[in-house]
């Protein structure tokens, strides 16, 4: 009896603030914010452990709305991506006391069973400060998108394994679902500007393994979410898929070595091609330019153009969330 009582205060002293980052959503159009408002109204101690931060990089504020749990509304009058976001959360979560940070999109659906679920896991390894995050396992209908293991140019999705267990291998997880310990954010001083939107999860995981942080793999837990790279004749619009490509190459340049960065060029050139059967032709037009980028300027070059694309994207508000 003693031990299940300490098992439940442990439980109970975990707490994190769930942040949603909303780019043009209205609330209503939100499934994240509708989900976590069904699950405060069939739940309500769920609001002992989480707090929600509702961050809006739109242009314009949004009047706020009542809700079935008590949040913070945040609007950004300059849209510095979700890596803006995530790093304001991440003071305002220290500020509050919250040793986790729950990163959520605006399309999300998340339940009470999966928000009791992972605040379980964090229980669970509360105190070994080795273990960065919590991570869910994220589809887009069959395709699993999170989290994934780094292979050589490449990676691919992570077997789901039939406990929760520790992963020190390179891997990277979405933003969103994952659970993410405020502190293993401040030792590699959160997220990188460079990636305030795409890349932004990939490079954050990649920092993290670098200074031998591991991941607990959630794989009793799973979500739904929706992915515009996965669309390109709804979602994706070719503003957007630029500053995609901008993210991508950075990221080879930054933290992949030369055999990797040669086989990025044959995987954009075979990009090319798959394309070209697009409806809109501009998306292969923007990957060719990607290409002969890459053929032909330094790294140096190259990087120091996508900041400047990356500061005039922020300030036009190019990005969607």
């Amino acid at each position: 009896m003693p031990q299940a009582q300490s098992e439940k205060t442990d439980a109970a002293a975990v707490r994190a603030l769930a942040v949603v980052v909303l780019y043009r959503t209205p609330f209503a159009r939100s499934k994240t914010i509708a989900g976590l408002a069904q699950a405060f109204g069939e739940d309500p101690l769920l609001a002992q452990q989480l707090d929600v931060l509702v961050w809006d990089n739109s242009p314009e504020p949004q009047e706020e709305r009542g809700f079935p749990f008590a949040y913070t509304y945040r609007h950004s009058a300059v849209n510095e991506g979700v890596s803006g976001a995530y790093n304001a959360a991440m003071r305002i979560a220290e500020q509050r006391g919250c040793g986790w940070l729950l990163l959520l999109d605006d399309d999300t659906s998340v339940t009470g069973e999966f928000l009791r679920g992972l605040l379980g896991h964090a229980a669970e390894i509360a105190s070994e400060e080795g273990v960065a995050a919590v991570v869910p396992f994220l589809y887009a209908g069959t395709f699993c998108m999170s989290p994934r293991l780094w292979r050589f140019a490449r990676h691919v999705p992570l077997p789901r394994p039939a406990a929760a267990y520790t992963e020190r291998r390179a891997i990277f997880a979405a933003n969103s679902g994952t659970l993410m310990r405020v502190r293993a954010l401040e030792v590699i001083q959160g997220y990188s500007s460079r990636f305030w939107l795409d890349y932004s999860d990939i490079d954050v995981f990649h920092r993290l393994h670098q200074q031998r942080l591991s991941v607990r793999i959630a794989g009793d837990l799973s979500l739904e979410h929706e992915m515009a790279m996965l669309d390109y004749d709804r979602r994706m619009t070719p503003a957007r898929f630029a500053t995609f490509l901008a993210a991508e190459s950075d990221f080879m340049d930054l933290h992949r070595g030369p055999a990797e960065r040669g086989m990025h060029l044959l995987r954009l050139a075979a990009r090319v091609l798959h394309q070209r059967s697009y409806a809109d032709p501009a998306f292969a037009r923007l990957t060719r330019r990607a290409l002969w980028e890459r053929l032909t300027t330094r790294r140096t070059t190259r990087l120091g153009r996508h900041e400047r694309m990356r500061s005039a994207g922020c300030g036009s508000q190019l990005i969607i969330r």
